[in-house]
């Protein structure tokens, strides 16, 4: 008994790693009939204009703050007709279990984001980022603030 049900875990693994494989193959044939969105060494201008885009979570609103608070030299703007990149991304928060609360009487939360900005005129991707903040005491807060620091840095030429 205990081999069935090895070998069907292992059947079921292998069909997911197929549907898994498939899926990569689907999603990498239908990129490549779209733009090819090209990772460029492009610079960010100072002054220059950024649509920062609705994120889940409301995101958004954490990455605004952040490039106010850390005074990256951009201009946000509503509207993405008047804006020369978008800013865009997803963001994830995980909440502390109920064993880290209780044992160690923590409520601080997981913080993961990711970002690009791309030019609008080219439709290149100049700049991308992701942060992963553990046991984040001011949750998305803290993640808004990394991404605006490492866009100040990408336009001041000095992102490693």
């Amino acid at each position: 008994m205990p081999f069935t049900r090895f070998l069907l875990s292992v059947l079921l693994c292998a069909s997911s790693a197929v549907a898994q494989e498939s899926k990569t193959s689907d999603l990498t044939s239908t990129n490549q009939t779209d733009k090819n969105p090209i990772i460029t060494n492009e610079s960010l201008p100072s002054g220059a204009r950024i649509y920062v885009a609705p994120m889940p979570s409301g995101f958004e609103t954490y990455v605004a703050a952040g490039l106010e608070k850390k005074k990256v030299p951009v201009v946000l703007v509503t509207d993405r007709d008047k804006a020369d990149f978008e800013l865009s991304g997803v963001s994830d928060t995980g909440k502390a279990g109920w064993a880290k609360m209780l044992f160690l009487g923590s409520q601080q939360t997981n913080e993961a984001a990711s970002i690009k900005i791309v030019n609008l005129k080219t439709g290149n991707i100049v700049f991308a980022y992701s942060v992963n903040k553990t046991n984040s005491v001011r949750g998305k807060q803290s993640a808004g603030e990394a991404v605006a620091k490492h866009i100040n840095e990408k336009i001041e030429n000095r992102y490693h």
